[in-house]
């Protein structure tokens, strides 16, 4: 039994005894009204003892905690008829640290009674913002030209919640050069955070200078340099061809290799450079009257609008000359016949026409085609060619199929009349078995000897690009190895194959 219930009972017993006695031996009625008082006063004090409440000395009704904030609930010193009951305390009810809610706890303490509790709200609150951390810089240089790559962040928030999902990531332009990418995040309490990065955009790109002629000039010694310039585009500036800044010098008088640097800087300070290799040489030794060590460019099937005037230029660039067999022409393209004889080429004769079936039927029907070309250029140009190509060349078999033996007669027929006739002894392949401009360059220099004339077959032919874009290449490596080049002349010793019809 509670030891508060035995005090109340043996102070209820004491006052019935004393009752008693008192009524048994004095009757008087005073005394009656004071007992009367008496036992109403023990009635309070009694009622006062089971009635009153414990105290429990909690620090708060309310407590505010951070999400993730640990708390610990500790029993509460408590008193109940001026004595110290903690250790009877019962509590009851949890706390969810990590989730934001309002909790319960109830100090329970047992009183005469039955049991008495007390209420303790703890409350946990999320009211700290997330945390956005940019990865990357956070002043972000970006080209002009290249597009805005986002570097990435990261979400921190005292709540669990996945918060890189809710992420609003948002541009707010500042002027031409600058921008802000705008990051920000609610969480579920409505905490809100706000991060900038910011983007400048900046022009680090260089011009592009490209050199007006080729990068690589060989010129004989004694001549004259002539600087051909150089243009310069920038993306962001446009034309600063005006602004190239160009030195060195080439001394024409001593053979030897220069360089001339072209330099340029944009209004950004990016610099461009690029430069021209001018090799001055000496007359190759192999550049005699027998034709060893000399390269005879000749172009087959032309003119054509698209590929001739190209070849035309290369040609002129490098200041040699080569030897066109050329077909009829329309009169659309006799401007193209002028140039390569105004520019110092040889117009030799391949045919009126370059169908087999018509062409190798007769002699008759052959000579007919070569004369009748040969006239069309005389009137075009005001010169009679007298060199000939053979279409197929004068070892053809094709002509077999028309008419025996007519290549042998045909051989001593055109020189008979006062032309003479080549035939080539390297070929380019590039009207048959080479596909790029790498074939045909390989093909032509991989068969040129110091020791011969190199007579070489090439085509001028509408979309022969290979040709054209080999061109260059082909030059420069026949200067670059001492050979000479030089244009076909009714003077220019034969170059035949074996006749086979």
């Amino acid at each position: 039994m509670d030891i508060y219930l035995v005090e109340l009972i043996v102070f209820l017993l004491v006052v019935l005894l004393v009752t008693i006695i008192f009524m048994i031996k004095k009757k008087n009625k005073l005394k009656l009204v004071l007992f009367t008082l008496f036992m109403i006063f023990s009635v309070c004090i009694a009622g006062t003892y089971l009635l009153e409440k414990p105290h429990v000395y909690i620090a708060s009704p309310e407590i505010n905690l951070q999400i993730n904030q640990y708390f610990e609930i500790k029993v509460p010193y408590t008193t109940y008829h001026m004595k110290d009951v903690t250790a009877s305390v019962k509590v009851n009810g949890t706390v969810d640290y990590n989730k934001v809610g309002t909790y319960e706890i109830e100090y329970e303490v047992p009183t005469i009674i039955g049991e008495y509790s007390v209420e303790q709200t703890i409350n946990v609150v999320d009211s700290i913002k997330p945390t956005i951390t940019l990865k990357g810089d956070k002043v972000y240089n970006l080209s002009y030209s290249a597009e805005y790559e986002e570097p990435g962040f990261t979400v921190e928030d005292n709540s669990s919640e996945n918060l890189a999902e809710k992420v609003k990531i948002s541009k707010e332009e500042i002027n031409e050069t600058e921008y802000d990418i705008i990051y920000s995040v609610e969480d579920s309490s409505g905490n809100m955070a706000v991060e900038r990065r910011k983007v400048l955009v900046i022009d680090d790109i260089a011009p592009v200078i490209s050199l007006n002629g080729n990068a690589n000039m060989r010129i004989p010694i004694n001549s004259t340099y002539k600087e051909k310039g150089a243009t310069a585009i920038d993306e962001k500036d446009g034309d600063l061809s005006d602004k190239i800044e160009i030195s060195g010098n080439v001394n024409t008088s001593k053979a030897g290799e220069y360089k001339i640097k072209y330099t340029i800087s944009d209004k950004s300070g990016n610099r461009a450079e690029k430069t021209r290799k001018v090799i001055v040489y000496k007359e190759s030794i192999n550049s005699s009257s027998d034709g060893t060590g000399v390269i005879y460019l000749t172009f087959d099937d032309g003119p054509s609008s698209s590929i001739t005037p190209k070849i035309l230029d290369i040609l002129k660039e490098k200041n040699v000359k080569a030897t066109f067999f050329v077909l009829n022409y329309s009169s659309s393209l006799e401007y193209l016949i002028k140039r390569e004889y105004n520019e110092g080429h040889s117009i030799g004769i391949h045919g009126y026409s370059h169908v087999y079936s018509e062409i190798y039927t007769s002699d008759e029907a052959f000579m007919n085609n070569v004369t009748k070309l040969q006239k069309k250029i005389a009137t075009t140009t005001g010169y009679s060619p007298t060199i000939i190509r053979f279409p197929g060349g004068s070892s053809n078999t094709v002509s077999k199929n028309y008419n025996k033996g007519i290549m042998s007669r045909l051989s001593k027929t055109v020189v008979d009349a006062g032309f003479r006739y080549y035939d080539w002894n390297v070929s380019s392949g590039d009207a048959g078995g080479a596909q790029t401009s790498t074939q045909v360059y390989n093909n032509v220099v991989n068969n040129l000897s110091k020791s011969r004339s190199n007579v070489v077959l090439m085509h001028d032919f509408g979309g022969n690009t290979k040709t054209l874009n080999a061109l260059s290449d082909i030059i420069d490596y026949g200067l670059e190895n001492g050979y000479v080049f030089k244009s076909i002349t009714k003077d220019t010793p034969m170059v035949t194959h074996h006749i086979n019809n």
